[in-house]
């Protein structure tokens, strides 16, 4: 099997992060490192150029995942999964202004991840 697609994960519940980084490698994705701050993600999404961020909104540090995703956004078009268990409408209504991105309330299942990733990497197939 060969794993070509990278993955970055950023969740700052250590438990939500391995299943996560379960979902994906069942997607055959390579994951890059286990990030907890927005912060490190605007870092390591610049540095890896991964196909595909899986974001939780609140995380550690000063910057939650919405933020981070703005930052990512100045260079780069990577399709960004949001995942948050705090669905009220302020963030939903911040996280949809992103380009790119899918919404997902938690918990979520393999099913909902995978059906989330592919239809942003196949959206962006079609832009090229």
């Amino acid at each position: 099997m060969n794993i070509s697609k990278k993955a970055i994960i950023v969740e700052d519940n250590l438990i939500l992060s391995l299943l996560y980084e379960n979902y994906v490698k069942e997607m055959v994705f390579k994951t890059v490192g286990e990030i907890s701050s927005g912060e490190k993600a605007v870092e390591l999404v610049q540095k890896y150029a991964p196909d595909i961020v899986i974001m939780d909104i609140m995380l550690e540090g000063e910057m939650d995942g919405i933020q981070a995703a703005e930052e990512i956004r100045k260079f780069s078009k990577t399709p960004i999964v949001f995942i948050t268990g705090n669905s009220d409408m302020v963030h939903l209504e911040k996280a949809k202004k992103i380009e790119n991105t899918k919404f997902l309330r938690k918990p979520i299942s393999e099913d909902k991840l995978k059906k989330a990733v592919d239809y942003l990497l196949s959206t962006r197939k079609c832009e090229f």
